[in-house]
């Protein structure tokens, strides 16, 4: 879903994973004491340098750990959780998804219980998405948290250039209706209700260059008038020519 949203963004990005099991089986064979502190501290380094990070893990006698994330990937298939990344990475490729194996990645957070993961861009060095796995009510769930913010300086959305205005005058269903199926093809669609002056001096504040009219004349000939609001033109044509003609 994330990857979907992102690439509707244009935003290019790489998605870092880990898993709360295997982090806390590095920090229990490495026999370190008080892991949640220590986790939070793991979490600061893409905040702070690593000789930061290093003195405060020092507190907890948990330095070393910070040697160990810097190994290949391979040197962690001793440890057994981490057949829960291997897992993951093999549903994420059936969905065409790569997903980077880091683990120091800790997210914070004490609840998480499983896979942590943190989506970053080059564009940025902050996280613009990230969260993980957690129970609820007895229930495992995973949840995830967007940077609105730091997306909306990222994404690249085109805005689509076909908008028209759905006049009814006294058909309201049915200009509701021709609204829905012209958004199903993806025609950016306002509708308004009651005096044509009124809409038609509202397109021209907001440069809506078609106005499709839906009144009594309109239904009885079966046909629906569409003017141009540039030339002024007017013209009956069917919903089938409309839909085609806007698509």
């Amino acid at each position: 879903m994330t990857s979907k949203i992102l690439k509707e963004l244009g935003v290019k990005a790489e998605t870092n994973v880990n898993n709360r099991e295997l982090l806390n089986e590095i920090l229990d064979k490495e026999q370190v004491k008080n892991k949640e502190q220590v986790i939070r501290e793991i979490d600061k380094l893409d905040k702070l340098p690593e000789k930061q990070v290093r003195a405060n893990l020092r507190k907890y006698g948990a330095e070393k750990v910070l040697t160990i994330f810097k190994k290949p990937e391979f040197y962690f298939k001793r440890y057994r959780a981490y057949s829960k990344i291997i897992a993951l990475k093999e549903y994420c490729k059936l969905y065409g998804i790569k997903i980077n194996f880091q683990p120091s990645l800790a997210r914070g957070l004490s609840y998480y219980n499983g896979s942590v993961f943190e989506i970053k861009t080059k564009g940025m060095k902050e996280t613009i998405c990230g969260g993980g796995s957690f129970l609820v009510s007895g229930i495992q769930a995973t949840g995830i948290s967007f940077g609105v913010e730091r997306l909306s300086k990222l994404a690249k959305i085109k805005v689509k250039e076909k908008r028209v205005l759905v006049l009814s005058i006294g058909q309201d269903k049915e200009a509701v209706r021709l609204a829905e199926k012209l958004r199903k093809e993806e025609v950016n669609c306002e509708i308004m209700y009651g005096k044509p002056s009124k809409a038609l001096e509202y397109t021209n504040s907001k440069g809506i260059e078609k106005v499709i009219f839906i009144g009594k004349e309109e239904i009885k000939k079966c046909k629906i008038k569409l003017r141009n609001m540039k030339t002024g033109s007017e013209s009956f044509i069917s919903e089938r020519e409309l839909i085609k003609k806007m698509s």
